[in-house]
């Protein structure tokens, strides 16, 4: 029975991404990275957990999300009161020194 908890729990990870609104913007980074999100002028973006992502003031006046440790977190982007944008942010750890890494920031729908 014990062994079977950690696959439980990620099976609940996996879940609850899934339950994301249609047209949640999925974005895999590692830890460190940046990815640029899509804001109007004037938009406010928010994460569940900024422990894990932060959202930073980009030099052209957008917005970037900052990958800080791994985990997972939805992300919004809001002007006014109207939802301008979701992202489900996958954080994965930084690779070892040396390690080769084919990964690189990705979105997909």
């Amino acid at each position: 029975m014990w062994r079977a908890i950690p696959a439980l729990l990620l099976l609940a990870a996996v879940a609850r991404a899934d339950d994301d609104p249609p047209g949640t913007v999925r974005l895999d980074l590692m830890v460190g990275q940046t990815a640029p999100v899509q804001a109007l002028p004037g938009s406010r973006v928010i994460c569940d957990d900024p422990s894990v992502v932060t959202p930073e003031a980009a030099e052209d006046g957008g917005f970037v999300l900052r990958a800080l440790k791994a985990g997972s977190t939805l992300c919004g982007v809001w002007l006014e009161a109207k939802i301008g944008g979701l992202y489900r942010v996958r954080v994965a750890p930084k690779a070892p020194a040396g390690a080769r890494s084919d990964a690189g920031a990705g979105a997909t729908r």
